[in-house]
């Protein structure tokens, strides 16, 4: 009997040892393509909801409302931090909703509009001495002097130069080792027809590093074929990276 209030003395204890406070929530991190909102959205009912693409506003469909997210064009480097406006549903093959305005502002090619979203955790301090540093800046950019234009050599020909159009490729997975990376391209060719004869590269980024993926693409057309094939064999959440 005295061991038995032993035994139940030991369990109470370890039970109040357990710290359940220290579990921190993943935090929300991925790379892909900004869904820009325009008034035929609610027209054609393919988002539910009235947004003014007036304003700097960004939704998204699983972060929760008021959760603070950085959006960057790594292509520029500009980015912004908001708080998520509402929850909102948008076609999934999107990483965030935002509206014209935003996207303005942040330089984006509407044609290829991609971005990384990461939802952050600062204190309101932080954020708000952020902003009011972002204003200083805008008004000492205005305010900067416009410097001269020195024109020469204006009877050469001048060569036009076009615009370099990036290529993306679908992230399946990271492994340790190079038997899983080759195992799961081989799940991805037996599960999908579609998938079957696209070609599925095992790039070895270090000696247990392998990164599987799909690509190159150089149209988001293209993309969201195979990403809807990869979604039809349970892949849920996947990345979408500049093929560099």
């Amino acid at each position: 009997m005295k061991y038995r209030y032993l035994l139940i003395f030991i369990l109470l204890f370890s039970c109040k040892n357990i710290k359940v406070n220290n579990y921190n929530k993943p935090v929300y991190s991925s790379k892909g393509f900004a869904y820009i909102y325009t008034k035929d959205d609610l027209e054609d009912k393919t988002i539910k909801k009235k947004i003014n693409s007036e304003e700097i506003i960004l939704a998204h469909n699983t972060v929760k409302r008021g959760a603070l997210l950085k959006v960057t064009n790594p292509k520029n480097g500009k980015n912004v931090i908001l708080k998520n406006s509402f929850k909102v549903k948008y076609p999934d093959f999107y990483k965030v909703l935002i509206t014209k305005s935003l996207s303005i502002e942040l330089g984006l090619n509407e044609n290829i509009p991609y971005v990384e979203v990461e939802e952050i955790k600062k204190n309101k301090s932080f954020i708000a001495k952020k902003a009011e540093t972002h204003d200083e800046e805008k008004q000492l950019q205005v305010k900067a002097p416009v410097e001269k234009i020195k024109i020469s050599n204006i009877g050469k020909t001048i060569k036009k130069t076009t615009e370099h159009k990036p290529k993306f490729v679908i992230i399946l997975g990271n492994f340790y080792s190079l038997k899983s990376a080759e195992l799961l391209k081989k799940r991805v060719k037996a599960e999908s027809e579609i998938l079957r004869e696209k070609k599925i590269t095992i790039f070895k980024k270090n000696k247990h590093n392998f990164e599987v993926f799909l690509g190159p693409y150089k149209t988001i057309k293209k993309i969201k074929n195979d990403y809807i094939a990869l979604k039809q064999i349970n892949f849920d959440e996947v990345d979408i990276k500049i093929y560099e």
